[in-house]
């Protein structure tokens, strides 16, 4: 096996992970468990719209598009990945659901998914920049 090809299941397995992971929060939300808001919309479904985004990029066979398609779901993804993160670190706390399922709401229990999520999205930026970012680049380079 190519070791482009092994990057680029890697990648597309690890956007899977955080893609159903996430949308297994909005599900939860959905039924009534807490998720924070942003502007009256929950973050989980905004983040939830970000890895589809990644996701249909990487399904998407169209070289033109896929890297603009992917860094916009990725900014997103990580923007509030990171805030949450450094809210959650020295905010009050409580604010990302935890993995035993809610908002940890000030007690210390689970480990909170937006320092889950900001881990995995350096990991996928890293995948993707040795992946497909790297031969759409190398496509284009044979061109001119």
């Amino acid at each position: 096996m190519k070791r482009n090809s092994l990057v680029n299941y890697l990648l597309f397995a690890l956007v899977i992970f955080g893609f159903f992971s996430v949308a297994q929060v909005s599900v939860s939300n959905f039924n009534g468990l807490d998720c924070p808001s942003l502007f009256s919309l929950p973050v989980c479904y905004i983040v939830t719209a970000a890895y589809g985004l990644m996701l249909s990029s990487l399904i998407i066979n169209h070289n033109g598009c896929k890297p603009h398609f992917f860094c916009v779901g990725w900014v997103v993804a990580f923007v509030i990945a990171l805030f949450a993160s450094l809210a959650e670190m020295f905010g009050a706390g409580g604010v990302c659901p935890s993995i035993t399922g809610g908002l940890r709401a000030g007690s210390n229990s689970g480990v909170p998914l937006c320092y889950i999520s900001l881990v995995l999205l350096v990991c996928i930026l890293v995948l993707f920049i040795k992946g497909p970012y790297q031969q759409a680049c190398d496509k284009y380079n044979k061109k001119s």
